[in-house]
Formats: structure tokens, sequence, C-alpha cells
């Protein structure tokens, strides 16, 4: 008889269990399952593995509701603040990029608003600047802004 894992002969084949199911293996691959006891299907290894894989498929196959709690959103004038902060620090866009380990025309750009920062990028540069530029999204579409306050029409309206 043949290694149901290998496919070498096999003269007294041993019956194991590998990742949940019975093979009948040669001496050589039983190092690779569990041994068989006999009466059960399972062993109780491979069926927590099983149970372990169905609990991870369960979590990343349920969906996320992204309006409940608070959730922390990158602010509007972010080029701002970090320019004004640069600016208050006497710091020019080299000495910001040295400090945080960026290349200077991330920061550039950054600044330009061509591209928006990641959270890693965006933790980084309030640590370097001391500055926030995440504020509380409240479930509805609220913001809650500096001022304790949530949005008003004003806000909304782009003055010149």
């Amino acid at each position: 008889m043949r290694c149901e894992l290998c496919g070498k002969e096999a003269g007294d084949p041993k019956p194991v269990f590998v990742e949940g199911t019975k093979l009948n293996v040669c001496p050589a691959c039983t190092r690779f399952g569990d041994k068989f006891s006999g009466g059960s299907s399972t062993s109780t290894t491979s069926r927590s593995v099983i149970e372990e894989r169905l609990e991870k498929r369960k979590r990343r196959m349920s969906s996320r509701d992204v309006f409940s709690g608070d959730n922390e959103e990158l602010v509007l004038d972010y080029r701002e603040r970090i320019r004004g902060a640069r600016d208050r620090l006497g710091w020019d866009q080299d000495k910001l990029a040295s400090e945080i380990k960026e290349k200077k025309s991330i920061i550039a750009k950054m600044e330009a608003g061509d591209i928006t920062p990641p959270e890693g990028l965006v933790k980084k540069i309030e640590k370097a600047l001391n500055i926030t530029l995440k504020e509380k999204v409240l479930a509805g579409g609220e913001v809650k802004g500096s001022g304790g306050r949530g949005l008003t029409l004003g806000d909304f309206i782009k003055k010149e």
C-alpha cells in the first residue's frame, strides 16, 4: 500500500490525522500528523484548528459599521496646520522631513494638497510638530470641531 501523503510504498501504513483528515501514511510521514486514537473521526488538536479558522473567517467576513462609535478623520485644513506649525518652529521642509525621516518631496506635496498623508505619517507629523491633525467624527456625520461645536453653514462656505 502507498503512503497517502508522500506516495512512497509503505508496507505497514499508520493512520494519522493531518489537518483534520485521517490518512494512512508511512512511518516517516507520521511526524506531520496527530496520532489516530481509533474511535473519534477528528482529533482535538485538529478540531481546535478548524474552530480557530472558522472563527477567523467569521470575523473577516463580518461587516463593520463605520457610523457606530466615535471615529477620527483628518482635518480639512491639515495643510495650513502643518505649514503654520513648521513656520512657528522655524523649520523648513527639509528640517521637518529629516525629523520625521521622510522625503522633502512628500512634505511639499502634502502642504500643496497633492497627497493626503497616510495614518502613519499623520502620527509622525503630529508628534514632531506637537499639533493635532485628526478630529472626532460622531455618528451621523456630525464633526466636533476644536471649539466643541458642530458644523455650521459657515464651515462650508468658502470665504475670499
